[in-house]
């Protein structure tokens, strides 16, 4: 499973970041769940490569946008799909600012992370 797509999660809540691991496995992704921005932004200066990013905007140190903004400073990133997670209310108000590759409502199901992920899963045989 070496070669399969490295999905990086990005969230500050235990059950979220089990649950997307669980899904995005049996999909066929490698995942890297962090539990933090800071941390996240630090793993992806150091060589971290993922095929997408899944980022809860309402992180509670750093804020998507300010998580936004630093990992399109990152060479090589600059491309990299996000897709933001969070409530409602909070991708009505940020969505926009964010400039991301999708949206995912919360809570998150198996019936909305799948199509989310699908484009970034590797093609089989």
């Amino acid at each position: 499973m070496s070669d399969a797509p490295l999905l990086l999660v990005v969230d500050d809540d235990p059950s979220v970041l089990l649950l997307i691991d669980v899904f995005a496995e049996k999909m066929g992704f490698r995942v890297k769940a962090v539990t933090s921005g800071l941390l996240a932004l630090e793993l992806l200066r150091d060589g971290l490569r993922p095929a997408v990013i899944l980022l809860n905007i309402l992180l509670e140190r750093t804020h998507g946008l300010t998580f936004m903004n630093h990992l399109r400073e990152i060479p090589s990133l600059e491309e990299t799909p996000v897709i933001a997670m969070s409530t409602a209310e909070a991708l009505d108000r940020y969505g926009t600012q964010l400039q991301v590759s999708g949206t995912l409502l919360k809570p998150i199901t198996r019936a909305s992370l799948t199509p989310a992920l699908e484009p970034y899963k590797m093609p089989s045989g």
